[in-house]
């Protein structure tokens, strides 16, 4: 099947060593849809994709691929051309390190974050990429503190909810006794 794809045959012995995953994945389940999304997002070199980023045969497509791709397209305004580039762009999470570092470029520093490349934006390090591309000078200082707030913030909505939960819980156990 990656034969048909494009994926030269001397490739396919790192791929397989790489990612040996790969051969538990079913075609026409796992492997079906994620190339038909790569197609529909317009990726014409869908061996060299693959070749690239070989685990991303086993990404679901509605989970990982269309959140991203969605993020990717919308919200940084790219095109396909930025993940035929930079194939791994699909394998970060899209919270932790995507949504942080553009969120940060746009709302802390203000940056036109559409002229950051997402290879510029996602392959450092986090101290690294806030020295490097978003420019700060405290060696990454503030951005380690705003993801980290952002991460609070995040879960502090979650366990808010669960706490409303479980009190409500308590109560009704209270009300019977």
């Amino acid at each position: 099947y990656l034969r048909s794809l494009g994926v030269e045959d001397d490739s396919l012995g790192g791929i397989f060593r790489a990612f040996p995953s790969l051969l538990l994945l079913d075609v026409q389940n796992d492997m079906m849809p994620v190339v038909s999304f790569l197609k529909d997002i317009g990726v014409v070199n869908i061996g060299r994709f693959i070749t690239r980023l070989p685990p991303v045969l086993g990404y679901s497509v509605e989970k990982e691929l269309k959140p991203k791709w969605k993020y990717l397209s919308l919200v940084c305004n790219f095109d396909y051309f930025e993940v035929v580039r930079f194939p791994a762009y699909f394998s970060y999470p899209l919270e932790r390190v995507i949504k942080t570092r553009y969120e940060y470029l746009r709302d802390c520093k203000k940056a036109q974050i559409w002229f950051v490349s997402v290879d510029d934006v996602l392959r450092f390090g986090d101290v690294d990429f806030a020295v490097s591309v978003a420019g700060d000078k405290d060696d990454g200082e503030e951005f380690l503190r705003y993801a980290k707030e952002r991460k609070e913030a995040l879960s502090s909505g979650g366990k808010k909810k669960k706490n409303k939960r479980k009190t409500g819980r308590a109560g009704q156990k209270k009300k019977k006794s």
